[in-house]
């Protein structure tokens, strides 16, 4: 489960060949192009194929891979995420429509830390219906406050609420307005956000109720806060017709939209490109079709009928072994941080007096699960890291750490002495729920032999993707009967930073129905290091914090930690510039060139 649905699992569960690939890497054995700029060629139509349409297309509730794709070529945010040019995988944030990022050395943040004021660039326009109109900053309040309107809010509003001065009491507010276009007007123009405000045209001042070293990340988070258009009020959020009249400010505009079908797109007539320091826009059209499975995408893009892939689609797992046998410069492999998969552990479960909410429990647990044999299932080193904590290296910027020192491979015999520790010499139950789609069940099974090694007695429970978190991971009541004790689960979090990862999935204080701490796992000592690190006023000073928190919470057990995913992509032969970017999980649209 993550926040948004960013990524296609990867499909099929086959062992490859030891791959040792970074990050963001290149298998074919040469330097991905991703030149650009004065030496990119101009022109021709860039030609996308995968599987599904965008989740939405409002820019208000903007929030998966698809949509993150189209909006990089349709929409200027105040900040953008640009690879980070190391083996990484990770991104850095950079202006875009803002002129520099805020600073306290700057005068951009304040010295309490609470206040950051944003100046816009001048001279960029809405593609707007009756003539070009230059952005000012009213249009990022309107963002704000459009960002929990009560038709179709952002699934991101906590990072903004828990943050912004006057944003919760706000959408508090919003949440109770009739969901038609006259009523959401009339509360927009009749409400203000306290912590938002334009100070004058060109400048938004961002007021947050205690320092955050992660708020430039939460501003730069999809394009929530992108200026939008007043035109926007007369549609419901997301509607068919908000959709059907998409106000561009990037180097493309909508030329047509088939739900479910395509895009297609042509340029921007008042985007300029000497103000836009992120796209190059080196193509003349883009179109894009939707519908298509990973195998026919592939498929085509070998054959170069398609230059590079759509939304969720990755390169098969069965075609990578043989494109990297033969080096080929096409394949890439990037890294988002995702955690795919962990197991969770049902700590509220009642099942053998309440035994998953012992911490020597949990740690038999994670001794007697062959991570190096998930990873096998998973593709291989080259398509998952096997992990021993539970931030990605993306998110510390460190190795990892191996705190419970548990071997890739598991110990069952060190399994066994903290079963018996724990007073369950003779056996524990424990009902192992996972998906019927691979590569789940196929990391079920094998988990299934290694647990029944170490002394566990496994109850197999199958269900559904849809069932798997809906009526089971996140429905209290289901948990706290122990309906499940454990179960495989993945997480893709929003940016990379502690906040999306721990506080979600991990601060049992925020545990309620439908919430990602599926498990119920609570630890004072953590929920502490949690509110040190949100109240950090440096990214280093929160960052050690993370470490901390991650450490304990590895030491407690709160899961079993399997692996980091990586991401095969794929473009065309005649494509030039490609660069993976965590952010779209694929490459650029707007940075990629044509070689004809």
């Amino acid at each position: 489960m993550h926040k948004r649905s960013r990524l296609a699992v990867i499909a099929a569960a086959l062992a490859l060949p030891a791959l040792v690939l970074s990050a963001c890497s290149n298998p074919g054995g040469g330097e991905t192009d991703a030149s650009g700029g004065d030496d990119a060629a101009t022109g021709g139509t860039l030609r996308l194929a995968g599987n599904s349409d965008v989740l939405y297309l409002d820019p208000a509730a903007a929030y998966s891979a698809p949509d993150y794709q189209i909006h990089r070529t349709l929409t200027r945010t105040l900040f953008a995420h640009v690879p980070a040019g190391n083996d990484t995988g990770n991104t850095e944030i950079v202006p875009d429509l803002a002129l520099e990022i805020p600073t306290v050395e700057n005068g951009g943040i304040s010295e309490d830390g609470t206040v950051y004021t944003v100046e816009l660039q001048e001279g960029v326009e809405f593609d707007a219906p009756d003539g070009a109109r230059e952005i000012v900053a009213e249009d990022v309040v309107l963002a704000a406050k459009r960002i929990c309107n009560p038709v179709s809010p952002s699934n991101a509003l906590g990072y903004f609420t828990d943050t912004i001065v006057g944003l919760d009491a706000y959408c508090d507010g919003f949440a109770e307005v009739e969901p038609t276009v006259e009523a959401i007007r009339e509360y927009i123009e009749g409400n203000d956000v306290e912590g938002v405000r334009a100070v004058d045209e060109r400048t938004v001042e961002f007021t947050i109720t205690q320092p955050a070293a992660d708020f430039i990340d939460i501003m730069a988070l999809g394009v929530f806060l992108a200026p939008q258009p007043v035109e926007y009020l007369e549609y419901l959020p997301d509607s068919p017709e908000l959709r059907q009249n998409i106000i561009s400010t990037g180097p493309y505009r909508i030329a047509e939209y088939v739900p479910e079908e395509s895009f297609t797109l042509e340029r921007n007539p008042v985007w300029n490109a000497e103000l836009d320091p992120i796209r190059d826009a080196n193509v003349d059209a883009i179109e894009i079709s939707m519908g298509q499975d990973a195998a026919a995408v592939q498929q085509q893009l070998e054959a170069g009928t398609v230059d590079m892939q759509w939304a969720d689609t990755v390169t098969p797992t069965a075609s990578v072994p043989a494109l990297i046998g033969a080096n080929d410069e096409r394949l890439v492999i990037g890294s988002d941080g995702a955690i795919r998969p962990y197991v969770v552990i049902n700590t509220l479960s009642p099942n053998a007096d309440g035994a998953y909410g012992d911490t020597t429990v949990r740690q038999a647990l994670n001794f007697a699960i062959d991570r190096a044999a998930s990873q096998q299932i998973l593709g291989g080193p080259g398509l998952a890291e096997v992990a021993t904590q539970i931030l990605p290296p993306e998110v510390l910027g460190t190795e990892q750490a191996n705190v419970l020192d548990v071997p890739a491979e598991g110990d069952t015999e060190r399994a066994q002495e903290l079963l018996e520790e724990a007073g369950y010499a003779d056996g524990l139950p424990v009902k192992l729920l996972y998906r019927e789609t691979e590569p789940y069940a196929s990391l079920a099974t094998a988990m299934q032999q290694d647990l029944e090694a170490a002394g566990f007695q496994v109850e197999m429970k199958v269900t559904t993707q849809n069932a798997f978190y809906g009526e089971f991971l996140l429905n209290q009541d289901i948990t706290e009967a122990g309906e499940w004790d454990i179960a495989i689960a993945a997480w893709s979090a929003d940016y990379f930073g502690g906040r999306p990862y721990l506080v979600p999935m991990l601060d049992g204080r925020g545990y309620v129905d439908g919430s990602p701490n599926f498990g119920g796992w609570n630890n004072e000592e953590f929920n502490a290091l949690v509110d040190e690190a949100l109240a950090a006023e440096s990214p280093e000073e929160a960052n050690e914090l993370w470490i901390e928190a991650d450490a304990v919470a590895t030491e407690d057990a709160a899961w079993v930690p399997i692996a980091f995913a990586r991401t095969p992509v794929f473009h065309s032969e005649r494509v030039g510039g490609f660069e993976w970017n965590a952010w779209t999980n694929n490459g650029d649209m707007t940075k990629v060139f044509l070689n004809e």
